[in-house]
């Protein structure tokens, strides 16, 4: 009976030290609806402006000991307007695909690139950074993704942050 009891209150503190550190966790989300600043293009070196549409939702948590690895969600859409045969008007999404790492203002991580729906980038790496930043006021976040082809931080997405919340 004594060791029945000894086991149960070892497993019922054992619960009780991951529920703690589950909700210890910092979570964060943030989101961007038709406020586009820029997108650079790795393979064009066209840096875009003006957008017909231009979305972004994102959610990421703290890593949080002893066994809760950081978590991150990103996609952004948009359509960029392009004014000359260089630079032509078309189509981005950038996909976050793992985390490798979050603080409270980035994310680092593997994504894709899609342009027009074809994959121009797939498996590269990246930071998203600026996400600590209130909504409103100007303040905007940036995406930089590296091109194994074209450099670093040759692609990017950037947009200003409509809404946020943490949690």
């Amino acid at each position: 009976m004594k060791k029945q009891t000894i086991v149960t209150f070892l497993v019922l503190m054992m619960l009780g030290i991951f529920s703690i550190s589950a909700m210890a966790q910092n979570t964060h989300s943030v989101w961007t609806n038709n406020s586009g600043y820029y997108v650079r293009d790795a393979t064009n070196s066209c840096l875009y402006s003006s957008f017909s549409g231009f979305d972004m939702a994102t959610s990421w948590t703290e890593p949080a000991p002893p066994t809760y690895p950081a978590q991150a969600h990103f996609r952004g859409v948009t359509k960029v307007i392009g004014f000359s045969a260089a630079c032509p008007t078309t189509s981005y999404d950038f996909t976050l695909v793992s985390t490798t790492g979050t603080t409270p203002d980035q994310i680092t991580g593997r994504w894709r690139v899609y342009r027009a729906g074809g994959l121009v980038c797939n498996n590269c790496t990246g930071t998203a950074y600026g996400l600590s930043q209130p909504a409103g006021v100007g303040n905007y976040y940036k995406v930089y993704v590296d091109d194994p082809f074209f450099g670093p931080a040759t692609w990017l997405y950037s947009g200003f942050i409509d809404v946020r919340k943490d949690f």
